[in-house]
């Protein structure tokens, strides 16, 4: 292909996972050469192609380039971006006709599933609306329902890239489509098409088409051992200002007023603008060159970008979508490279050296730090490319940001040395996702408590209206006039003024009703949408409750099967040893090497059926139980749970503790203590200490905790393990909360505990700090045995008179 600049093409940064090139319309056939990896050529190629190209052309030469086997995506941009090449990242080339190419092997992308999403926005771009906001979200559902990706999604291993095309306006249908349709349980990071600054054209390439008024969507999975990060910043601060937007067309982007939250008051939006900025109209557009708006999730500020401002109309258009009840923070600029640099540099604490990126950064910050590009260093050692977009993806639309993916190899932090990868995006996706999609139904709520407001006080207003007595007072002083003239002016002045009194009270009354009727429906609707909303907030907590709950009582009972059949092995075990050690000389070394198979088989035997009884527990009233004798019944279970290096020291006091608990659900709360013990110690070897002793509590507080003074039976566990921050220490008695990975924790566990231990009538209580170990304290009263005592209430023997040693018999 030939044409345009005759610039050679310039690798940028390059390693065995990314490739970067950049190039132009005369260098399309050395592309796959230059993309290619020793392994082959790429799996994904993702293209950023200068609006000052024909795009179809490029989108053919490259396509007919490449291997058949690449997949291959292309968006028009508002300028590409590239690291390693001169120019710098923001003039890659130093030419205003190029083309970014990234390229990413096999090793790095498993597979790359390419989907286009037709986004109903031809009214939009024509300048006609025809569909209104709900009409279009459904529509673009339906398209989004007949999307079969070529693999499971699952947000630890694929996340997807979307580019919309940036002049459809349709960013926030989409997106609030796709959470509509719940069939995408992954990140959604990218960008909106840019072009020229006439917006005119822009464009997105799907591998095989050319497309308007579409979305691209890429589900890539990576390879095993690969990981993704998603990193954002964005050079703003809050001022404390706030603008409630109450009057505005969410398709057209457009805000007219602003209401106050509390008085209710409204506002023009310039207006208000010009009141907290001190300032005339003409003057709002040059203070907002270093201001912005932004909207708040408990993800971060998403940023709302002004796109001009209509003075005679007052009205203020943006790039991003705006609805009514959405609180537009105003923001201040910070400094552009120093606040890069300072996200980044947290971004990668707790991650190995990223292989490379993808860079979705507004046109906006390239126009508004236009001094300060040059300067951007911050990416200068990493393969990244990317574009200046017309808005960006991550997770809803945004403005002014820098949204990026990074890729990684494996995942050994840096600061530890060890196995780990801090990723907040996927560490937390189901509450960054749940946040995105409240968002919309948020705004929805949002609005319709606005309006009930305003019924109310609209209501207030025309009911004590102050003009509708003084005109029919003055109504009534005329009939009264017009009476005493009826006899010599005839009936005609009378029946006027009655007219006019009539249609006084009748246009009042219609006002009110009118207004009445109208905003109880909108009362109405703001009553079921909050119905709805805890309905479903109620039945995912029980579901969730349900789910955990059975998969309990699954263990249980597999826990109870296995006991079984391990115990029914022991049994012949035991019998024909017996009778092996009578076929064999007393005293000799075989008799002894047979005595500790049967010792050992009767330990086993005694674990099982600890097991076996714990699985198959049933609901019993708690009685009089000697703790002495029920931690060294279960004593043989948890030495199971502790790993060989971790020791463990059994401290019991000799003196009989009677208190009044159930002896299973007491080897439950044992049993889930030394196992998180156990957890926090992990396999650098420590210490987990059990004590019980009697203590005389006189004060009638312990920690909180109201309680009759006497003597109490304190049962302790103590660990040398990693220890809690204050943070994580005040949510663990939180049903599902839990800081164990995925797959390996319930946060179940010491809620269970605390549960048990409050139907004893005591109290449970944790201290904790990092690196120091935790220690869990439980407080049970102690009674008095009663004078016909059972077996319980006999002294205990055995791991009581042990007491100090590393070990109970």
């Amino acid at each position: 292909m030939t044409g345009g600049s005759t610039m050679p093409s310039a690798l940028g940064h390059s390693n065995g996972f990314i490739k970067t090139l950049v190039t132009d319309a005369a260098g399309l056939d050395d592309v796959p050469k230059l993309l290619a990896f020793d392994a082959g050529p790429p799996a994904f190629v993702l293209g950023f192609v200068s609006p000052e190209l024909p795009f179809a052309k490029i989108a053919e030469g490259l396509r007919s380039s490449l291997d058949p086997q690449s997949r291959l995506v292309l968006v028009s941009t508002a300028g590409e971006l590239c690291s390693g090449v001169p120019g710098g990242l923001y003039h890659p080339g130093e030419r205003p006709d190029g083309i970014v190419l990234q390229a990413f092997s096999r090793p790095l992308f498993a597979d790359v599933s390419i989907h286009s999403v037709p986004l109903h926005s031809e009214d939009v771009r024509a300048g006609r609306i025809r569909l209104s906001h709900e009409q279009r979200i459904d529509a673009i559902r339906q398209e989004l329902e007949a999307i079969d990706p070529a693999f499971p999604l699952d947000c630890h291993d694929t996340v997807a890239l979307l580019f919309i095309d940036g002049l459809s306006a349709s960013e926030s249908c989409l997106m609030e489509a796709i959470y509509a349709c719940g069939r995408f349980p992954v990140l959604f990071v990218g960008g909106s098409a840019g072009g020229t600054l006439d917006f005119q054209d822009t464009w997105v390439y799907n591998g095989s088409q050319v497309l308007n008024n579409h979305a691209v969507i890429a589900f890539v999975r990576m390879a095993p051992g690969k990981r993704y990060g998603v990193f954002k910043s964005q050079n703003f601060r809050k001022t404390g200002l706030s603008f409630t937007i109450l009057d505005c067309d969410p398709i057209r982007r457009t805000v007219t007023s602003v209401i106050d939250p509390d008085s209710l008051e409204v506002t023009g939006f310039v207006e208000a603008l010009c009141r907290s900025l001190r300032c005339h109209a003409d003057e709002l557009e040059r203070l907002l060159v270093s201001h912005t708006f932004a909207v708040e999730l408990d993800s971060g500020l998403f940023v709302r970008s002004v796109a001009g401002i209509n003075r005679a109309k007052g009205r203020v258009s943006f790039f991003c979508d705006v609805n009514a009840g959405d609180e537009l923070l105003l923001l201040e600029a910070t400094d552009f490279i120093e606040q890069t640099r300072n996200d980044f540099a947290a971004f990668l604490r707790d991650k190995p050296e990223p292989v490379g990126g993808i860079l979705n950064d507004c046109v906006l910050r390239r126009i508004n730090n236009g001094p300060s590009l040059t300067g951007m260093s911050v990416f200068d050692d990493l393969p990244v490319a990317g574009f200046s977009t017309f808005g960006e993806i991550l997770g809803i639309n945004v403005n002014q940001t820098l949204t990026a993916l990074f890729f990684f190899d494996g995942g050994v932090g840096k600061a530890q040395g060890q196995t780990g990868f801090a990723n907040d995006y996927v560490a937390r996706f189901p509450i960054h996702y749940g946040h995105f999609q409240n968002y919309f139904q948020r705004a929805r709520n949002t609005r319709l408590r606005m309006l009930n407001r305003l019924r109310q006080t609209l209501i207030r207003n025309l009911v004590g209206r102050s003009d509708a007595p003084v005109t029919l007072y003055g109504r009534f002083k005329q009939i009264g006039a017009y009476t005493e003239q009826s006899d010599t002016q005839g009936s005609d002045p009378l029946i006027s003024a009655v007219d006019d009194l009539l249609d006084a009270v009748r246009q009042v009354t219609e006002e009110r009703e009118a207004v009445a009727e109208v905003l109880s429906l909108r009362e109405a609707e703001l009553r079921l949408a909050d119905e709805r909303r805890r309905s479903a907030e109620t039945r995912m907590e029980l579901e969730a409750q349900l789910r955990e709950a059975q998969k309990l009582e699954a263990l249980g009972c597999l826990a109870g099967g296995l006991a079984h059949e391990i115990n029914n092995m022991l049994q012949p075990i035991i019998g024909l040893t017996e009778l092996v050690m009578e076929d064999v000389e007393p005293d000799c070394q075989a008799q002894r090497n047979l005595a500790r198979v049967i010792e050992a088989a009767q330990r086993a035997k005694r674990i099982t059926q600890q097991v076996l009884t714990f699985s198959h527990a049933e609901a019993t009233e708690a009685g009089p139980l000697q703790l002495g004798s029920a931690l060294h019944n279960v004593a043989e279970m948890v030495d199971v749970l502790v790993p060989r290096t971790v020791e463990l020291v059994w401290r019991i006091t000799p003196t009989p503790l009677l208190v009044r608990a159930d002896e299973t659900q007491m080897a439950q709360v044992l049993i889930n203590l030394v196992r998180n013990a156990a957890d926090a110690i992990g396999s650098s070897g420590g210490l987990i200490e059990i004590t019980a002793d009697a203590v005389q509590l006189d004060k009638t507080v312990e920690g909180a905790w109201p309680h009759p003074a006497g003597r109490y039976a304190a049962l302790i566990v103590r660990d040398t393990g990693c220890g809690m921050d204050a943070a994580t220490l005040a949510r663990i008695f939180d049903p599902f909360f839990t800081t164990k990975a995925v797959g390996y924790g319930t946060g179940l566990g010491l809620p269970v505990v605390h549960g048990i231990v409050a139907s004893w009538g005591g109290h449970i209580v944790a201290d904790s700090r990092v690196g120091q170990g935790t220690t869990m304290r439980i407080l049970i009263p102690t009674i008095v045995a009663e004078p016909a005592a059972d077996a319980h209430s006999e002294p205990d023997s055995g791991p009581q008179a042990a007491a100090g040693e590393a070990g109970m018999p």
